[in-house]
């Protein structure tokens, strides 16, 4: 299956990751970012929309993003991450925080079976309490997990990371769930060093490839949506167009487009 598009070193997809991850090579990727949805209906008649009404602003559910659609969606990208890594290797997902169901604990469950094994949580405190009812939501969880037998992709024995990391959520989002790109930079300076593989099978508005522009790494991103497709393209192009001084380029970064060959 050939990418709708490859800018650099990013090959990128529109279209169902489960399709489309069956398609890639056996230990072919070397760590997963992701933020897949979360099962909350967010974006559907929730405290968010009431919010974007009030702002003059459209809310648009997100795609997969009722409980069993998550847990589809989220069942099947597990099942080929365990494919598609090596016994070295590193898959995080972002699982929500707070709100009424606990889809942290769903996906660290999750991770702990059919071939990988949960090893830690990352609490990422946003700093600034948002929405929410009694308890106001300031935190997201990160579970992070290896293959089953092998051991987590660790870049330098020498570092030991805190399990918090604390950062603001972007103001300007073009994506209701967009995370910081100095977030996934972190995340993958501690799980990859330069030119490994790294997957995002949830990809959204495009902050894991523009990350991994920043620190060299490849790229392969897969979104469902065209509206988000399309803005992650522009994002990695324009990332591209303003490179890091220290990290090696690729020599092409002139946006490919192509046509699926299944």
């Amino acid at each position: 299956m050939k990418p709708t598009q490859i800018i650099g070193d990013c090959d990128l997809y529109q279209g169902d990751c489960l399709e489309i991850m069956a398609n890639l090579a056996d230990e072919s990727i070397d760590m997963i970012w992701t933020d897949p949805p979360y099962g909350h209906n967010n974006q559907d008649g929730d405290l968010n929309a009431q919010l974007n009404s009030h702002r003059g602003l459209q809310s648009a559910p997100i795609a997969n993003d009722d409980p069993e659609g998550f847990k589809r969606v989220l069942d099947g990208m597990l099942l080929q991450a365990e494919r598609v890594m090596p016994k070295e290797s590193c898959c995080c997902c972002c699982c929500c925080g707070g709100g009424p169901r606990p889809t942290f604990a769903y996906v660290a469950n999750r991770m702990d079976a059919k071939g990988l094994t949960f090893f830690h949580s990352v609490i990422w405190d946003k700093k600034n309490p948002g929405l929410g009812w009694r308890y106001r939501r300031q935190h997201e969880m990160v579970m992070i997990a290896h293959k089953d037998g092998g051991k987590l992709l660790w870049a330098d024995d020498g570092t030991a990371a805190r399990n918090i990391y604390s950062e603001m959520p972007p103001r300007n989002r073009q994506h209701p769930n967009e995370k910081p790109v100095s977030m996934v930079e972190h995340f993958l300076r501690l799980h990859s060093v330069s030119h490994n593989t790294i997957l995002d099978p949830f990809m959204g508005s495009g902050t894991t490839g523009v990350a991994c522009v920043k620190l060299g790494r490849k790229f392969i991103g897969i979104e469902l949506e065209p509206k988000y497709f399309d803005i992650a393209c522009q994002r990695i192009e324009d990332a591209y167009k303003q490179p890091d001084m220290f990290v090696e380029q690729p020599n092409k970064t002139t946006p490919e487009q192509d046509g699926f060959d299944l």
